[in-house]
This record gives structure tokens, C-alpha cells and sequence, in this order.
């Protein structure tokens, strides 16, 4: 019976044991001041209609950022600092809907500089804004409160949908309660479009605006017919039956257009799929997700950027400055490939490492690694161009070392250098990262002179035979998404170990005495 007794008694203890282990690694040690429940708060500032809209998205927005915040260094509460928090919704719309949003993406490859919320503008109330900032500065962002503020910026986008409709049923001359058959309100939603895509933001939007982006649109959106195929089938989705035959209200409109600027996004990575097909056919070296720029600029229908734009954008590589090269995937990341909406976010091809980042998130569920755990999660994961459960050559193994090296034994994932080593591992796939700021030149693009194409045709023509260097030059200079809370990461990481040492240390000491102590003291006596 004193047998059994100690068993539990061990089995207690090792229970205690494991639940500040999990304490420990999964949330950090609390801090003894927690702030009130987000949606309260929400709900306290803008009522009880912005906390409803909010909850009504949160489950598949929690869903969606889980293994990202997971995989992140979080501060002592078990939440992200700003600069996670930017990296992880900046990843988030992009991986759900192709959006760059203006004011979550990255500075020149640098997270650390600017809160997310900056990218809420000002279209929202101030006390919106003012409860995140506090929030994030005070405490940081759980996953839940994470999935808030993603909800609450879903809700704006959908807010821009509202206004710019109204505008466009002012320049019909329909009253915002008419209702619509199919032609009108396809006509309706056509002028939305048009406004939407080539217009002028909705601030500054007038009934003129509308009218002009409407006559202008075929011209200059070269996807106009499948924008329309795309419009029609959301309305048969969101109808419910025959979209010709249904009744349109203002809701019903404001509902297809807000999934129609989701999935335009889709719409628009057919083209970028097009270009890579294209661009991955023009290779110098097979595989190597480099193009010489006089090949590049041989294809005159797709790839007419001048090269100070490209140069600036981050896409050339001039390791070689004899012979400049165009890298994949940075090309089809440009802003030149991006549709330039009038509202709150870009329109970009998807990002084909995002799929590959998650994978080895999940696999970790931390935000470093060891170089042979890493190692041995990419070799697995397949791409458009790489198979599953390949060998992956000396040089990628010594560099993910070098790396390791470089931080103390640990890789970390969300940072400078293990993007440049996924760009080597997927050069089709993983742009490679950028080491200074970039020039903002959205807006001038610049198109490539006839004098320009002949020089570079030249080059190119002119090095064809030459042996060179097959990938994009290696630099060993790091920047962290969050250099302050992966070292506090670390820190933490390492008391977690030395507490649970003792503490292990302990258990063994009571689960020896339990054992041993009583036989051991009799031994002892005389």
C-alpha cells in the first residue's frame, strides 16, 4: 500500500513538472498586471455593432495566424511586440488574398521601424487607433487580440467598399435604398470596379471620377473580360441561385464587391503564374531563378521595366556587374506586377515561400532552430520546383551552419539571413532578401528604352557561353523581423532550462527519498 502511496506521489510530482514546463515554453511567465478582455475594451470605445462585426471573423482569423504567432518570440505575457505583430498580419493578408497593405509591409526588409496600426490611417476613429497602440505598447498582442485587430481592419476595408458605392450609386442617380435587376446592378458594380481599380481614393472620389474610370477601364485593365466572369460568379455564390434573375439591394452589391477585391487577387496570380512560365524559360542556368537582363528584355510583351526601376526595386542581381541578372521571384514581387487599387492595400502576386515558411513554422513551433532540424523539415517540403525528400547539396547544409553560427548554434526563421538561405534552398520560389532600403518608385516605373534593350541584348549575348556564379552572392549580414524580443526569447529560453533542471532535479531528490529515505535511515542507525 506504501508503494502505491509514493507512485502517485511521483506521478503528482511529475504531473507539477510537466505543467510549468508547458507554462514555461508555450506562454512565458505572466506578468501580475493583465489588461482588460480587447473586445470589451472595443466595444466600450465604438459600441456594441464594431464588437459584433469583430467576433463574427475571429475564429478563421485565429485559425489562419496560429502557426505564424506560435513560431514568434513573444515577451513575458505570451504576446507579440509590434514588430511581430506588423510581420504577422503583413503575412496574413498577403497569404489569404494576394494584399499588400500599405503600412504592414516591410521598410527596405526591416520590421522593427513602425506600428501596425499605422496602417488603419486615418479612416478610422482616433480611439480605435489610440486603444491599439496602447495595447500593443503596454502589453503586446495575444493570438486572440492579434485576430482582433485583423478584424477590425477587415472591417475598415469593408467600410471603403461602403463609401465607395454610395458614390457610385450617386453618379447612377439611384437612391441608396432602390433596388436592382441584374443589368443595372451590373452596371453598378462594373462602375464600382472600374473606380476601384484605376480610381482615386475614396476621400477624393467624385460622380466625375466614376464616370471617366468607367469609359477608360478596358483600356487599362487588360483583365477586364475576367474581372467580369469573376463578378458574375461571386453574385451566383453570394445569391444563391441564377444572379440574372435575382433582386439587388445595396447590402447585396456591398457584399459581392467586398469578396470580389478578395479574390481579385487569384484573378491576378494567373498573369503572374504566365510571367514566371516565361521567365523560369529564359534561365541562364536551369534552376538557378536567375535571368540575364538582355534575355529578360527579349520578351517585349511582359517585361518592359527600365533597369534603374528594377535596380531600385530590388529585382537585379550585379554580383557580376558585367552581366546583370533579373531574380524570379523578386520580378514578380515588384510593385510593377502589382494592381494599384485606390484604397488600403496593393494587389500582388502570391508569395510561393509563404506555403514553405508555414511548413517549417508548424514544424518548429519556435522561432529558431537548430541547423540539422531545419535542415531535415526543408528537405521534405516540395515545391513548384523541388521535389520532396531531396538531398539537399553541401553548400545549402554548410551555410544553414554558418548561420547557426553566426547566432550561437540556433537558427532563427524570421529573419534576414534564413530568407537569403530559402531563396538558395527555392530560388523560383523565396525572393531574396533585400540588405538596404529600397527606393519607393510605385509610381515610376519607367518603361525600357530601344537604346537600353539593344545594350543589354548585347551583354547578354556576349557572356552566353561564359561560366559565372550560378546563384545570387551570399552576404552574411542579418536583420531580426524582432531583434528585442528574440533576445529576450533567448534569455528566457535559458531560465526556462535552468528552472526546469532544478526543478527536475527536485523531484528526483523528494521521488528518492520517498523511495529510499526510510530504508536509508535505518541503515544509518547504530
Amino acid at each position: 500500500m506504501k508503494l502505491m502511496q509514493r507512485l502517485a506521489l511521483v506521478a503528482l510530482f511529475w504531473a507539477q513538472v510537466e505543467g510549468f514546463r508547458r507554462q514555461v515554453e508555450k506562454t512565458g511567465l505572466r506578468g501580475p498586471h493583465e489588461p482588460k478582455a480587447l473586445l470589451e475594451e472595443l466595444e466600450n470605445v465604438l459600441g456594441a455593432g464594431h464588437r459584433e462585426a469583430a467576433e463574427r471573423r475571429l475564429q478563421g482569423l485565429e485559425d489562419d495566424l496560429r502557426v505564424t504567432f506560435k513560431a514568434l518570440p513573444k515577451n513575458q505575457r505570451g504576446a507579440l511586440e509590434a514588430p511581430s505583430a506588423r510581420y504577422a498580419l503583413h503575412r496574413l493578408f498577403n497569404k489569404r488574398h494576394g494584399w499588400q497593405i500599405k503600412g504592414l509591409e516591410s521598410a527596405g526588409g526591416s520590421w522593427n521601424l513602425e506600428s501596425p496600426v499605422l496602417a488603419m490611417g486615418d479612416r478610422v476613429p482616433p480611439q480605435m487607433r489610440e486603444l491599439f497602440e496602447d495595447r500593443l505598447g503596454s502589453y503586446g498582442l495575444t493570438l486572440h487580440e492579434l485576430a482582433v485587430l485583423a478584424a477590425t481592419m477587415e472591417g475598415m476595408f469593408e467600410r471603403d467598399v461602403e463609401q465607395r458605392l454610395a458614390i457610385v450609386y450617386g453618379e447612377r442617380q439611384l437612391a441608396l435604398e432602390a433596388k436592382s435587376n441584374w443589368d443595372e446592378a451590373n452596371a453598378l458594380m462594373w462602375n464600382y470596379v472600374a473606380a476601384f481599380v484605376t480610381g482615386v481614393p475614396v476621400e477624393n472620389l467624385t460622380e466625375g471620377d466614376v464616370t471617366r474610370a468607367a469609359r477608360q477601364f478596358t483600356f487599362r485593365f487588360p483583365r477586364h473580360a475576367e474581372a467580369q466572369e469573376l463578378l458574375f460568379e461571386i453574385a451566383h455564390e453570394v445569391v444563391g441561385s441564377a444572379a440574372s434573375d435575382a433582386v439587388y439591394d445595396f447590402a447585396l452589391l456591398q457584399t459581392i464587391l467586398s469578396k470580389f477585391g478578395q479574390r481579385l487577387g487569384a484573378l491576378e496570380d494567373n498573369e503572374c503564374q504566365v510571367m514566371k512560365t516565361k521567365l523560369t524559360s529564359l534561365e541562364y542556368r536551369g534552376g538557378n531563378g536567375l535571368v540575364r537582363l538582355g534575355d529578360f528584355y527579349a520578351d517585349q510583351e511582359h517585361f518592359t521595366e527600365g533597369a534603374e526601376y528594377l535596380r531600385s526595386s530590388g529585382v537585379l542581381d550585379e554580383s557580376d556587374p558585367e552581366d546583370p541578372k533579373v531574380i524570379i521571384p523578386n520580378y514578380l514581387a515588384s510593385p510593377s506586377n502589382c494592381v494599384q487599387p485606390a484604397g488600403y492595400y496593393s494587389i500582388c502576386c502570391f508569395d510561393e515561400c509563404e506555403a514553405l515558411m508555414d511548413q517549417v513554422e508548424k514544424n518548429l513551433e519556435a522561432p529558431m532552430g537548430t541547423a540539422e532540424k531545419i535542415a531535415d523539415v526543408v528537405s521534405g517540403l516540395a515545391s513548384a520546383s523541388q521535389p520532396a525528400n531531396r538531398t539537399l547539396s553541401p553548400r545549402l547544409l554548410q551555410l544553414l551552419d554558418d548561420v547557426a553560427g553566426h547566432h550561437g548554434g540556433m537558427v532563427p526563421i524570421h529573419g534576414r539571413l534564413f530568407a537569403q538561405w530559402m531563396h538558395e534552398a527555392y530560388p523560383r520560389e523565396c525572393s531574396y532578401p533585400a540588405t538596404a532600403q529600397r527606393s519607393s518608385l510605385d509610381n515610376d516605373i519607367g518603361h525600357v528604352e530601344d537604346s537600353e534593350k539593344e545594350k543589354y541584348a548585347q551583354i547578354a549575348k556576349k557572356h552566353e557561353n561564359r561560366t559565372t556564379t550560378t546563384s545570387t552572392p551570399w552576404i552574411m549580414k542579418e536583420e531580426l523581423v524582432d531583434q528585442k524580443a528574440f533576445e529576450s526569447h533567448v534569455k528566457s529560453s535559458l531560465r526556462g532550462d535552468i528552472s526546469m533542471f532544478s526543478a527536475v532535479g527536485f523531484m528526483g531528490m523528494l521521488a528518492a527519498k520517498l523511495f529510499l529515505g526510510p530504508r536509508h535511515d535505518k541503515e544509518k542507525l547504530p
